[in-house]
């Protein structure tokens, strides 16, 4: 059924408890707010906050929800995917790789088929997990690829695992007098933060046959620093110089379904990498001057059981 009808209809709220200790037990403290999450990423924000009186809260051991009977099978479903083999959870690797040109796509167009994606740029594929390991292999073997300092990083059944790489970066961003001091003023310092933050939060169906995944990706360079020539507040009024950061920014936010069988890739497009470090095939030189890399995300299932 359309679902603005359910939430219009005449059905009466009604008072629900479901037991998440399960999950909460193995993913440990707060972790109940990946289930809440989770629900208002399912059922959409604005039916918690619209003409139906809605409640919906979490605590260690119980997911307690005020809301007419459809939602509560939508709320039933959710929780029960997460407590479903919560004592041995799947478990989920994921990888970021930056590929300093795109033309991998053409040399792995035969492995690659492609799932819809909602955000300009972004293309995903699914791939079989042979498949993916070929494209990862041939993918670092290339001398401008370059992975998160972190590696793969695992991630559990409906927890995020979150990749990140950066640095800060120093620059002159005023003047103050200083009169006991030469020549009667001082800089003052500032920082300003460059890096990439991903995190990856799959769940699996609640009949083990598929993936769903929330792909968040912030990524903030600074591409220069301009220079402004400013007057010094001294008595002499002595020209010093300044810097005024010029930044990059970019945001991602996708939501993927996939067979369990297979792997997720996800291309961002040319996005900027301001991660410093290097792998073995590549080296520092392939990076201090790039602007723009081909960031590749690599996600696989791997089942409780499975190899």
């Amino acid at each position: 059924r359309d679902w603005s009808s359910d939430v219009c209809s005449s059905d009466l709220q009604v008072w629900k408890t479901y037991d998440i200790s399960p999950f909460v037990k193995v993913a440990g403290p707060g972790s109940q707010k990946h289930v809440v999450d989770w629900v208002l990423q399912e059922t959409g924000y604005a039916n918690w906050h619209g003409d139906v009186v809605a409640s919906l809260s979490a605590d260690g051991s119980s997911l307690k929800c005020y809301h007419v009977p459809a939602m509560q099978a939508k709320v039933e479903e959710i929780a029960a995917r997460f407590t479903v083999d919560a004592a041995a959870p799947h478990r989920f690797s994921v990888r970021v790789l930056g590929v300093g040109s795109p033309s991998w796509r053409n040399d792995a167009r035969g492995m690659l088929r492609a799932i819809p994606t909602a955000t300009p740029g972004v293309q995903a594929w699914i791939l079989s997990r042979e498949e993916a390991a070929m494209l990862i292999g041939m993918l670092r073997r290339r001398s401008d690829c370059q992975e998160l300092p972190t590696g793969p990083v695992l991630a559990a059944n409906g927890l995020p695992a979150v990749l990140s790489g950066g640095r800060s970066r120093p620059y002159v961003r005023d003047f103050a007098p200083r009169a006991d001091a030469f020549p009667g003023w001082q800089p003052l310092g500032a920082t300003c933060d460059e890096g990439l933050t991903l995190d990856v939060q799959p769940l699996i169906a609640r009949d083990g046959t598929a993936v769903e995944a929330v792909l968040r990706c912030r990524i903030d360079q600074v591409e220069r620093m301009a220079p402004v020539v400013v007057s010094v507040p001294v008595a002499d009024r002595q020209r010093a110089q300044i810097e005024v950061p010029q930044m990059s920014a970019v945001r991602v936010g996708e939501r993927f379904r996939w067979p369990v069988n297979q792997t997720l890739v996800v291309g961002l497009g040319l996005v900027p990498w301001p991660v410093p470090g290097q792998n073995a095939a590549g080296t520092p030189s392939l990076f201090s001057d790039a602007k723009r890399t081909d960031v590749v995300v690599v996600v696989e299932p791997r089942l409780t059981g499975g190899p």
